[in-house]
C-alpha cells in the first residue's frame, strides 16, 4: 500500500470563514456605490435633461415670436430703446426712437452708443434718468418734458436680463397734443365759469356802475392785465369817452384823461372792428405808428399790448371793450366778445333806468329838473356842503294875465322861454319847481359873480317880453342849502310883492 506521504497531488486549501466574509462585502459594498452612481446619474441627466428641454422650447419658442415680437415693436407708436447698465450703451432702439433722434429704420449704427448722448444730446449721464427707482419686478411711470424739442412724454422704466446682463428698458409715449387736449378743455371750462361769472354779477342787485366794476375786476385777473374798461362812442359830438374802468393795484386810472377823445384818434381801431371783429396790439412798437395819435395816448399811459373788441348794437358800433397789458390767456378775444353781449344789456339796462330817473327828475314842458330833484340836490348839499353856494329863486310874473288874455298855449310857450333863458345862463342845475316858478344853483362863483348871472337872466327875459321876481341867497364857507332856500325864497317873495304893487297902481 503506497504512502501518503510519497503522494505529491496538490488539492485547494479550504475557504476560511474570513475569506468568504471579505468577499461578500465586497460585493455588497460594490452594489450599493453602484446603485448610488446610478441614483445620481440619473438624477443629475433628468435635470440636464429637463434644462436642455426647457431651452429648447425657449429657444424655438423665441425664433418662433422673434419676428412677431420685432413687428410689433416696429409698428408700434411708443419710443422703445434698450442698454446696459452697466455702460449706458445702446443695445436697441425700435423704430420711432430712431425717427426721433433722426436715423433711417435700417440704421443699426446706435448699437454701441451712448444713450445719453444720441437721445438727449448730454456728454454725461442724463440728469433726469430714473435708474435708482426702477426694478425688475414693476414699471416706474413718471412724465418728462424735453426741452430740446419742447415736447412732454409718459414714460416706464424698468430694469430687465438679457444674455445674464441687467438692462435698462425704458417706453416713452407723446403726450404733447394730449395735454394740450386738456389744456384747452380746462381754458374752456375757465372761460366759463368766468362768463358765469360775469353774467351773475351783470344780474345781481348791484347798481350798474358796481356790476360793471366788478365785471371788469373779473375780466382783467383772467387775463392778469393791468385794466380793463368801456368806452362809448358819442357821434353826435365825434368823441369817445371812457365810461367805466377797473384798474389792478399800483396801476394808475385813465378815466378821467381819457375823455371827449375825437373818434379820428381810434379810427384803426374801428376799421378793426368792422373788418376783424376786434383789435389786438401784441408789441406797441411794432404795431402802431410812432408818429400816430394812437401810438402817443398809448404811450403815455404805459401801455405795450392789448385786446378789444366792438360793442355793437342794432349793426352800428357804439363803443368797445378792452384790456390793456394781458399777460395771459390773450388768446381768448373770443371771451371778450361773449362777455360784452351782456354788457350791451348792462348798458341797456342803465339807460333805461336813466330814462326813468330822467323822467322822475325832469320836467316834462320846460326840460328843466323838478321839484322832485331839486329837494334831493339840496339833501345831496346837506351831505356834502360845498365852499360856496349861491341860489337863486325867479317867479314869473304875469303868467296868469297871459293864460287869461291868450290863452294856456302862449302861457306854455313863455313858460319854456323863461326856462331855456334859465338854463342858458345858470347852467345844469335848474329846476321848475312850481307852475312859474324857478330856482338855479351855482356852487362855482362868488356873490359878485352870482349877481351878474342875475342882471344876465333880467336882460334876456326882457328882451323876450318876460319878467321875473328875482330872489338868491350867497354863502362862503359856512353853506346850509336848506336855510339859503328859505332865504332865496323869501327874498324872492318880497320882491313878488314889491312888484304887485307897483303895477297895481298902473
Amino acid at each position: 500500500m503506497p504512502s501518503c506521504a510519497a503522494d505529491k497531488t496538490a488539492f485547494p486549501k479550504p475557504v476560511t470563514r474570513n475569506a468568504c466574509s471579505r468577499f461578500f462585502h465586497v460585493c455588497k459594498y460594490s452594489v450599493m456605490y453602484l446603485q448610488t452612481f446610478a441614483f445620481f446619474f440619473d438624477t443629475a441627466f433628468k435635470k440636464w435633461y429637463d434644462d436642455y428641454r426647457e431651452r429648447m422650447k425657449y429657444e424655438v419658442t423665441a425664433m418662433l415670436w422673434k419676428p412677431i415680437a420685432e413687428a410689433l415693436l416696429e409698428d408700434s407708436d411708443r419710443i422703445l430703446y434698450v442698454t446696459r447698465i452697466a455702460d449706458n450703451r445702446l443695445i436697441y432702439i425700435n423704430g420711432p426712437a430712431k425717427l426721433e433722434c433722426g436715423l433711417p429704420e435700417d440704421d443699426t449704427s446706435y448699437e454701441g452708443q451712448l444713450c445719453h448722448k444720441l437721445l438727449h444730446g448730454y456728454d454725461e449721464p442724463c440728469p433726469h434718468c430714473k435708474r435708482s427707482m426702477i426694478n425688475h419686478q414693476d414699471f416706474y411711470r413718471w412724465r418728462f418734458y424735453h426741452e430740446a424739442d419742447g415736447m412732454h412724454y409718459w414714460v416706464k422704466d424698468k430694469i430687465i436680463t438679457i444674455n445674464g446682463e441687467d438692462c435698462h428698458l425704458q417706453l416713452a409715449e407723446h403726450m404733447t397734443e394730449q395735454l394740450e387736449n386738456e389744456r384747452k378743455i380746462q381754458r374752456e371750462l375757465e372761460k366759463e365759469r368766468i362768463l358765469l361769472s360775469c353774467v351773475k354779477t351783470l344780474e345781481s342787485r348791484m347798481r350798474t356802475q358796481e356790476a360793471v366794476d366788478s365785471l371788469l375786476e373779473i375780466v382783467t385777473r383772467y387775463f392778469n392785465g393791468d385794466r380793463a374798461y368801456l368806452f362809448e362812442f358819442d357821434y353826435e359830438n365825434q368823441v369817445t369817452n371812457n365810461t367805466f374802468e377797473w384798474a389792478a393795484a399800483g396801476v394808475e386810472k385813465e378815466i378821467d384823461v381819457l375823455q371827449n377823445v375825437p373818434l379820428e384818434v381810434i379810427q384803426t381801431w374801428i376799421d378793426a372792428f368792422r373788418h376783424v371783429g376786434s383789435f389786438y396790439i401784441s408789441d406797441l412798437d411794432e404795431n402802431v405808428d410812432r408818429s400816430s395819435e394812437t401810438y402817443r395816448i398809448l404811450e403815455m399811459q404805459g401801455i405795450r399790448s392789448l385786446i378789444a373788441v366792438p360793442l355793437e348794437q342794432d349793426g352800428q358800433i357804439i363803443g368797445f371793450f378792452g384790456v390793456d397789458n394781458p399777460r395771459k390767456n390773450y388768446e381768448d378775444i373770443s371771451l371778450l366778445s361773449s362777455i360784452s353781449v351782456f354788457i350791451l344789456n348792462a348798458l341797456e339796462k342803465r339807460a333805461y333806468h336813466a330814462t326813468l330817473e330822467k323822467l322822475s327828475y325832469e320836467d316834462g314842458l320846460t326840460g328843466l329838473y323838478n321839484r322832485h330833484r331839486f329837494n334831493h340836490t339840496v339833501e345831496e348839499l346837506q351831505k356834502k356842503p360845498p365852499q360856496q353856494l349861491g341860489i337863486v329863486f325867479a317867479d314869473l310874473n304875469n303868467l296868469k294875465y297871459t293864460n287869461d288874455t291868450y290863452g294856456h298855449e302862449a302861457g306854455d310857450s313863455l313858460i319854456r322861454t323863461a326856462a331855456r333863458i334859465i338854463r342858458q345862463v345858470f347852467g345844469e342845475l335848474t329846476f321848475r319847481v312850481g307852475g312859474d316858478e324857478f330856482v338855479a344853483m351855482r356852487t362855482d362863483t362868488d356873490e359878485e359873480g352870482l349877481r351878474g348871472l342875475i342882471a344876465d337872466m333880467n336882460a334876456l327875459m326882457e328882451a323876450h317880453r318876460a319878467n321875473v321876481s328875482v330872489g338868491y341867497s350867497y354863502r362862503s364857507g359856512n353853506t346850509d342849502a336848506l336855510s339859503q332856500t328859505d332865504e332865496a325864497d323869501n327874498a324872492m317873495y318880497a320882491e313878488k310883492l314889491l312888484y304887485r304893487k307897483q303895477h297895481s297902481k298902473r
